[in-house]
């Protein structure tokens, strides 16, 4: 039943692409709709920031290892990421936090992360 139901819409889907004037239109109404939740979708993820900063601190402040220390350091800049974001929200739209400065945020959060990934 899951499978007919999986089939019966990944055609659906696919059949929409075809036929849309661009591929990407079929995610148009949920764009439309994080647009709308945005400053509560940029709220929610300073709050997870924070408390992925504390619990971090926490558990390097319990074990003092160095993979913990720099996983702290990515959870500090996903925060700084998130404060940067929401005060960019309501004083310059879009124009301090563009998509090269988010990039380059991730860039550093990904390295950061897969640094302590691999740390002995």
């Amino acid at each position: 039943m899951i499978k007919k139901i999986l089939l019966v819409s990944t055609l659906l889907f696919l059949i929409e692409g075809v036929f849309a004037s661009a591929p990407w239109d079929v995610l148009r109404p949920g764009i439309e709709l994080a647009t709308i939740f945005n400053p509560i979708i940029l709220f929610v993820s300073l709050i997870i920031s924070l408390v992925l900063v504390g619990i971090s601190f926490l558990a390097w402040n319990k074990s003092k290892s160095k993979r913990l220390l720099i996983v702290f350091g990515a959870f500090s800049l996903f925060f700084i990421k998130s404060i940067l974001m929401v005060l960019d929200f309501y004083f310059s739209p879009g124009i301090f936090m563009n998509f090269a400065v988010q990039g380059f945020f991730d860039l550093l959060i990904i390295g950061i992360l897969f640094i302590a990934l691999f740390k002995k």
